[in-house]
């Protein structure tokens, strides 16, 4: 495409030839000054989004004395400096006030009712609801290793770890260690359930 082209005069914003009025430049602010103002430089605290108009040679000796927190006390800057790392919310430490952000309701999603059935599944009866604590994951993992369901109790647990130990340590295979590393994560498995007082 050539420059001349009659399709460049339909982009253009002013037609060939015009030139745009000059902008008048602002007068820096320094007192006693007259060069153009090329350089904003923020008023200070109180005043965000506010900016003085300055030349470049006092824009940098404003630069250099420039102070955000002159006039508040030490206290002050570091409790203004902590605020801001934190994003001006306040927080606590792991655990405490949890019952603020808990509510009234915490922990009754599983315990609801729906006698109308509205979700397809009948809720099961209290006398069919098991008993005791909920297993963990490591413990499920554990009675799975072990070759066990979440039915299982603990005395299962030790029956099952004593014939699989029999089975699998190498005295009873002829000195084999082709199973060493089934008997180190049964052996693992039931460590697990007894620390976690399941045994």
């Amino acid at each position: 495409m050539k420059l001349d082209s009659k399709y460049f005069d339909k982009i253009r914003i002013t037609p060939r030839g015009s030139k745009p009025e000059p902008k008048a430049e602002a007068k820096c602010e320094w007192p006693g000054c007259e060069k153009p103002a090329r350089h904003k430089a923020p008023k200070g605290r109180g005043a965000e989004g506010q900016y003085h108009n300055y030349c470049t040679a006092h824009v940098q000796e404003y630069n250099k004395t420039y102070n955000y927190f002159a006039g508040m006390s030490d206290g002050s800057i570091s409790d203004y400096q902590r605020a801001a790392q934190l994003g001006d919310r306040p927080t606590w430490k792991l655990g405490q006030n949890a019952h603020a952000r808990a509510g009234s309701t915490r922990g009754t999603a599983r315990r609801f009712e729906d006698p109308l059935e509205l979700l397809g599944r009948a809720q099961r009866k209290p006398a069919e609801q098991k008993l005791g604590r909920g297993l963990k994951r490591n413990e499920l993992q554990a009675l799975q290793t072990l070759g066990l369901d979440e039915n299982a109790t603990p005395e299962d647990a030790k029956a099952k770890y004593k014939l699989l130990v029999k089975r699998l340590h190498p005295d009873a295979n002829n000195g084999s260690r082709a199973n060493e590393d089934t008997l180190k994560a049964v052996i693992h498995a039931y460590d697990t359930l007894r620390a976690s007082g399941f045994c």
